[in-house]
């Protein structure tokens, strides 16, 4: 037996609805498509989503009207319920509409942040920069993350859409995170060159900057889809070098880091790692990466109860939640009585 459609409505983040409840809120609508029904009559799927995932809907009427006014991207307030089709959650929609600027839109329920301040990781970055031995590198890192058209979304971007580090200052996050990974493993090998790793790390994933977008949304601008991350990282590079400031062979290596840091030409690096530096900025970007998203896929599934997650795609298989970890230590029997 279904549980009964609740009449009372609720404004919780879209992962959080259960089904039969009614939502009303500001969402932002991921992407739109026309289908036909059976009659050749056309209907429209929606996805919309906060900072906590995604939630497909339907819009069966007026058609033609709401095609002109909907984009991706676009903030909209939303009234409806939550249904199951195949398995899978949808939202019913009662009435849908753009949102006005009287509307109190809180941007931060749209958008998931990194739990890091960003002057904190400001402040860490710079410690890095200073970190640089190499007179020439260190005045790059320095010049390139003086400019504010640099420092500012490097600090507030994404690392990623939906897979890993896929929140406001997920970029900075996961690159300082990767330094300091790698500082870690040069002790290990104390051939590689601390300086290369630390400035591989900070600049790698540079590119993204202007391969996404963040207002209402984390997406790929059209420049970023058309030519990568890795290509619009090394322009960015180019834009900033002067000549003389460090050896050449200096700059080869450091741009090799940026060009090799993705594997291999099926994960879109033009080249494969050939330096001792390059093979370890590639398993710390895997790690980081990775650990991160295996991480968030996790404690999502303990959040809901689950001791496996759903079916990631992605990697191929479930991820093992297993129990919630007791909090306050153990409980005794004497303790409850």
């Amino acid at each position: 037996m279904e549980p009964p459609m609740s009449s009372a409505l609720t404004d919780k983040f879209l992962r959080e609805l259960a089904e039969n409840e009614r939502f009303a809120g500001f969402v932002v609508l991921r992407s739109i498509h026309v289908r036909q029904k059976k009659d050749g009559s056309p209907f429209l799927t929606l996805e919309f989503g906060d900072r906590s995932g995604r939630m497909p809907g339907k819009l069966w009427d007026h058609v033609e009207e709401y095609r002109k006014i909907l984009e991706p991207g676009k903030i909209v307030k939303l009234l409806g319920s939550v249904t199951t089709y195949q398995d899978q959650k949808e939202i019913q929609i009662e009435r849908l509409r753009l949102t006005t600027p009287e509307d109190p839109v809180d941007r931060s329920r749209l958008i998931a942040v990194s739990e890091r301040p960003v002057e904190e990781m400001r402040r860490h970055l710079r410690r890095l920069i200073e970190a640089v031995v190499q007179p020439g590198l260190r005045s790059f890192l320095r010049r390139f993350f003086d400019d504010p058209a640099i420092a500012g979304p490097w600090l507030e971007a994404p690392a990623g859409k939906l897979w890993h580090h896929c929140y406001l200052g997920g970029l900075a996050e996961h690159s300082l995170n990767m330094a300091e990974i790698l500082l870690k493993v040069a002790e290990l090998y104390p051939h590689a060159d601390k300086d290369l790793l630390i400035a591989g790390a900070l600049l790698h994933d540079v590119g993204k900057i202007e391969e996404l977008s963040w207002d209402t949304d984390i997406d790929y601008t059209d420049r970023g889809r058309l030519v990568g991350h890795i290509v619009l990282g090394q322009e960015i590079l180019l834009r900033h070098r002067q000549d003389g400031e460090m050896p050449e062979e200096t700059w080869n290596c450091l741009l090799h880091l940026l060009l090799a840091h993705q594997g291999n030409g099926e994960q879109g690096s033009p080249v494969k790692p050939q330096t001792l530096e390059a093979i370890l900025l590639y398993y710390a970007d895997e790690m980081d990466s990775k650990a991160n998203a295996f991480n968030r896929i996790i404690q999502r599934a303990r959040e809901q109860g689950d001791r496996w997650s759903e079916y990631i795609k992605l990697m191929e298989r479930f991820l093992y939640a297993g129990s919630k970890p007791q909090e306050g230590g153990e409980v005794k029997e004497g303790d409850l009585f």
